[in-house]
């Protein structure tokens, strides 16, 4: 009996090392313009403005076992790329988005899933900091799948601009503006490939 319990053991030790090496791993990824896009939108009285931010910085951490995230974004707001020149100087103003005084804007946030009309979904809850003051802000998170293998992550928000102090300019702005930020995550064999 005593020979059964010892040669049973180095199963039992194999199971567990087998299971410790299979548990889900977390995922880096250094956030850079090349897979990284934020997008802002908002609506005047005399057009729509949508603006592309050209430098970004940070990182993401997943794991998609746990459904959990962490994103560290930050986004150069001199890098705001509009239409025109015109619309970038008023975007960029003291009035706006003031890129003399607070040149970046920084996101932080985590993964959380919640059950919306009974079905998953994921959002990410964080902070948004934007001329200099930080306010709560969620995005509904979109993951898209090729196969088994993430290749994507859309997150959608609204926020009222005014909360940040930014200017309505006597009303022919839209208070409300649409964010986007999408990240490309590099396909499984990218590092291997010629």
């Amino acid at each position: 009996m005593r020979f059964l319990a010892f040669a049973a053991l180095p199963a039992l030790s194999f199971l567990y090392l087998s299971t410790a090496v299979a548990a889900p791993a977390q995922q880096h990824l250094t956030l850079t313009p090349n897979n990284t896009q934020a997008r802002l939108q908002a609506s005047s009285a005399v057009s729509s403005i949508d603006g592309t931010f050209e430098k970004v910085s940070g990182s993401l951490s997943y794991n998609l076992e746990e459904q959990s995230c962490h994103v560290d974004l930050t986004m150069n707001v001199d890098s705001l790329k509009v239409g025109s020149a015109l619309i970038k100087g008023v975007m960029l103003s003291g009035l706006m988005l003031d890129s003399d005084s607070h040149p970046t804007m920084h996101y932080v946030g985590d993964c959380t899933p919640k059950i919306i009309h009974g079905k998953l979904h994921t959002q990410l809850v964080g902070t948004l900091t934007m001329r200099g003051q930080t306010h709560p802000l969620t995005f509904a998170v979109q993951m898209h799948f090729t196969g088994n293998t993430l290749t994507s992550i859309a997150s959608n928000a609204e926020f009222d601009q005014r909360k940040w102090g930014l200017s309505t300019l006597l009303h022919t702005v839209d208070p409300m503006v649409k964010t986007q930020t999408l990240i490309t995550l590099p396909a499984p064999n990218s590092a291997t490939a010629p």
